[in-house]
């Protein structure tokens, strides 16, 4: 018989004991905690923990990664900038050096060999001016803008200075929405290449043109606008939603369709009076087009307009894109015959004829171009508007002339125009019209004429005061292959000559034609581009010193003034970047300790607490275990 029937209650409780058994257990497990949190510095070493504190220290930490990912960057861009300005300076002291060798040049004490000398101390003052802007840092160039791997530029056989670079700049993130810039391009920078020739060939507008082409662009605010069709019965208003249309095709389309049941309706096309808007027809009556509440969609599409029996669009100024056609550009008129004209390019000693016949697209026009001359850089301009042709070559001419045709005035691409400014020929020497000397010429006849050039400001002025002195018999004009201006004349079967003199040197026409009046006296080109950096400058210098070409020497002085001012601009930039870099750096590093405060206050143990709970709960857990001790030490004698 089982001793609870004969002496009843007086068995332990098995459910307490359970009580006192998980009671110790949790004791021990928070006393195992309190341990791990005062060994290790953590508060919870699982999520599960303290889910609240756990999220928050996620995030704060994931924060303070990417802000010493920001500082590493910051650091790495500081050495990269630092390495940028040490090459900086070298290139300035060149070029203060060359200015030197230039005033030693152009003194009357200075014989040839002395120049030749000269012209030595020159070449390698070149030879260290590359070897500085091939610096490399951590296996980048610095000086080679995205071309980071590449050798940016290269001294070649003639003397001149190739640059394989591009003209963007690798950009990272010192900070959340701050990129800067780690380098320098030596497109622009160093000025590695020539300005890009480049002119608006305002293309006409087509119903596949895409809206973000328009506005030179800046494309179409996405909206509704409101048409209204009223012939004096029946007004029919219509919101037509544009929001997602990617094409004047769709702008057409949505406009026609919401019309299209209604007893008005309306077409849309390109004005074929301008070819650079759209058009709005009412079957009847009249046609206006609204914004709708603040949207400027309308606006943007060039149609905004009140009552009118026909809208007119304005000009909405389409950009180029790779797939514009070569006959929509200029209005629809394209660019003129392509059949045996062209293009051609004189970069340094080597000549190019661009055959565009054929040439469909504006693709096709870049990709003929870059296979005639590999050292010429041809895209679309960064404003979209038209072609922007420059040269890779320091120290040689560049230029964009004509063969036979005008495909390169239409194109925008021809470096000797009729809007030439004088002041910009002879690489800004100009030509001295206001000093009181005359073009002269010995025409056919035999007879000696002198042209006042004074006043004139273009080579449109020159070719006008020329043709205006024997109207269709003494003829100027811009010669019909390259660059330069041409002279005719049917006065006689003789000589045809313009004097060597000052006016007739500059403006390239110095010389003699003998064949007859069906002869023509072609002028050179005096309007060639250059890249006018230090390159350019220093391998013109020597050139010059080696050949005793004072009048280059003389030119030279203005532009070796002004390098020396715009290297020290880009190092003024450079050291811009600096600063601010190290601006953003000590802001990183005070929000890093604000930040591991904050981790410390959730994450970190603090150890007085912790310890002090320790004990508390070493001693209760002690009591616990003693209880549990004493109710399970069972005898006969308790059941009595």
């Amino acid at each position: 018989m089982p001793l609870s029937s004969i002496i009843p209650g007086r068995v332990p409780n098995s459910l307490a004991a359970q009580r006192l058994t998980q009671a110790v257990l949790r004791g021990q497990a928070d006393l195992d905690r309190l341990q791990r949190q005062i060994s290790s510095g953590q508060r919870f070493t699982l999520p599960s923990e303290a889910p609240t504190a756990a999220v928050r220290t996620l995030i704060l930490q994931k924060l303070d990664e990417r802000r010493t990912a920001f500082q590493q960057n910051i650091r790495t861009n500081q050495a990269f900038l630092g390495a940028a300005d040490q090459s900086l300076s070298t290139i300035g002291d060149a070029l203060v050096q060359a200015k030197g060798l230039l005033q030693s040049g152009l003194g009357n004490q200075t014989t040839d060999a002395e120049r030749q000398a000269l012209a030595q101390e020159a070449r390698s003052l070149l030879r260290s001016v590359i070897q500085a802007a091939n610096t490399q840092y951590n296996g980048r160039y610095l000086f080679a803008g995205s071309e980071t791997g590449q050798t940016p530029f290269t001294l070649l056989g003639d003397g001149s200075v190739r640059y394989a670079g591009d003209a963007r700049s690798l950009q990272t993130f010192a900070d959340f929405d701050l990129l800067v810039s780690s380098g320098i391009d030596g497109a622009a920078g160093l000025r590695g290449v020539t300005t890009p020739v480049t002119s608006d060939l305002d293309p006409a507008l087509a119903l596949g043109t895409r809206l973000d082409q328009l506005n030179r662009g800046a494309g179409v605010a996405p909206g509704s606008i409101e048409i209204i069709l009223d012939d004096g019965i029946n007004e029919i208003r219509k919101t037509v939603d544009l929001a997602n249309a990617e094409t004047l095709n769709d702008v057409q389309t949505r406009i026609e369709a919401a019309f299209a049941a209604e007893s008005i309706t309306v077409t849309v096309d390109v004005d074929p009076a301008t070819n650079f808007g759209l058009r709005l027809t009412p079957s009847a009556g009249t046609v206006e087009v609204r914004d709708v509440a603040q949207g400027r969609t309308a606006l943007d599409l060039g149609i905004r307009s009140g009552p009118v029996a026909v809208l007119n669009g304005q000009d909405i100024d389409p950009t180029l894109s790779l797939f514009t056609t070569v006959a929509s550009l200029n209005g629809n008129t394209g660019i003129g015959a392509t059949a045996g004209t062209g293009l051609r390019i004189v970069n340094g000693s080597r000549i190019s004829v661009v055959d565009l016949d054929g040439a469909a697209t504006i693709a096709d026009v870049l990709s003929r171009i870059r296979a005639a001359d590999p050292d010429v850089i041809t895209e679309i301009s960064s404003d979209g508007t038209g072609l922007a042709v420059s040269s890779r070559l320091s120290g040689v001419d560049f230029s964009i002339g004509e063969n036979g045709g005008t495909n390169a005035t239409q194109l925008g691409l021809r470096t000797m125009t009729g809007s030439t400014r004088l002041g910009d020929l002879n690489h800004g020497a100009g030509v001295p019209v206001d000093s009181g000397l005359f073009l002269r010429i010995t025409r056919r006849d035999s007879t000696e004429i002198e042209i006042d050039l004074a006043g004139a400001g273009t080579v449109q002025d020159v070719l006008d005061r020329i043709n205006a002195f024997d109207p269709g018999n003494l003829v100027a004009s811009l010669n019909a292959v390259g660059n330069g201006i041409s002279l005719t004349d049917n006065s006689g079967a003789g000589a045809l000559t313009v004097s060597a003199n000052e006016i007739g040197v500059a403006l390239g026409l110095d010389g003699t034609e003998s064949t007859g009046m069906a002869g023509v006296l072609v002028g050179d080109d005096v309007n060639p581009q250059s890249a006018g950096g230090v390159f350019d400058l220093l391998s013109r210098l020597a050139a010059a010193l080696e050949t005793n070409d004072f009048r280059t020497l003389n030119v030279l002085a203005e532009p070796l003034e002004a390098e020396v001012a715009r290297i020290n601009v880009v190092r003024g930039d450079v050291g811009s970047r600096q600063q601010l870099l190290e601006k953003v750096d000590n802001q990183l590093g005070d929000a890093h300790l604000d930040l591991k405060e904050q981790l410390s206050r959730l994450f970190d143990t603090d150890l007085t607490e912790t310890i002090t709970a320790f004990l508390q709960q070493q001693q209760t857990l002690q009591a616990a275990m003693q209880l549990a001790t004493t109710a399970a030490q069972l005898s006969i004698l308790q059941f009595l």
